[in-house]
């Protein structure tokens, strides 16, 4: 695959086309800092390419996507590299955002106690003892990948996935603890829910967190999960 340089936020990244309308900027040392790739973000959110519709951080890289169809590498380099010459990176707070989970709607239990050796209670403590980063969001829209899940409770994702997980549902996926923010096939052991939502396209913006932001998780009650999603009807 054909890839050109961009230096960007005292980095140099290997740009390639991907698909007719997106393009991935991978950095050309093999790893750097996750907050590296979040200020890259903003860099380049902050300098209002036009006709971008969407910048996507994950663990190792960005893509960029557009609402055009590609030209020349050369020509859509230029472009970026005019546009973020003078951006600094923003001033940004990570944000906290308390997280309720009813673990009692968990659906993996048994599978989860199998691999990780701990009854249910202990992992459930072992998970609300931490602060979790996000680290990117992805997969679907407004689905949070979060880093920091204590590495004596992370769990192989199911063998089998299912077709249809409810929205909310936090899962463990291998090292990661995530939040499904729509309802979705997914392969993630299921250890609770949340009421809250993670994703509404009537709202600016639609997702209320962003990479780099801080989640803890709060324990709550099955009846006053069902409360909340009565108060939000």
């Amino acid at each position: 695959m054909e890839s050109k340089l961009l230096p960007l936020n005292d980095t140099n990244w290997l740009v390639s086309v991907l698909g007719e309308k997106a393009l991935l900027l991978k950095p050309k040392l093999d790893e750097i800092p996750l907050s590296v790739i979040h200020e890259s973000v903003r860099i380049i959110e902050a300098a209002s390419i036009p006709v971008v519709v969407d910048i996507i951080p994950a663990y190792d890289s960005i893509a960029i996507v557009y609402s055009r169809l590609l030209g020349n590498l050369d020509e859509e380099i230029e472009i970026i590299s005019k546009a973020v010459e003078e951006k600094t990176v923003e001033t940004y707070s990570s944000q906290t955002c308390e997280i309720p989970v009813c673990y009692e709607l968990g659906l993996d239990w048994r599978e989860v106690e199998e691999k990780t050796g701990f009854e249910k209670e202990e992992v459930i403590q072992k998970h609300l003892s931490v602060s979790y980063k996000v680290a990117m969001m992805g997969f679907i829209p407004g689905f949070l990948y979060l880093s920091g899940l204590k590495e004596e409770i992370a769990c192989p994702r199911k063998a089998e996935p299912r077709t249809s997980i409810p929205a909310g549902s936090v899962g463990i996926g291998g090292n990661q603890t995530g939040v499904y923010s729509l309802e979705s096939p997914g392969g993630w052991q299921i250890i609770g829910r949340t009421p809250l939502s993670f994703f509404d396209v009537r709202k600016d913006p639609p997702i209320k967190v962003r990479a780099g932001d801080t989640i803890v998780f709060k324990r709550i009650p099955e009846v006053q999960f069902t409360n909340f999603k009565k108060e939000e009807v």
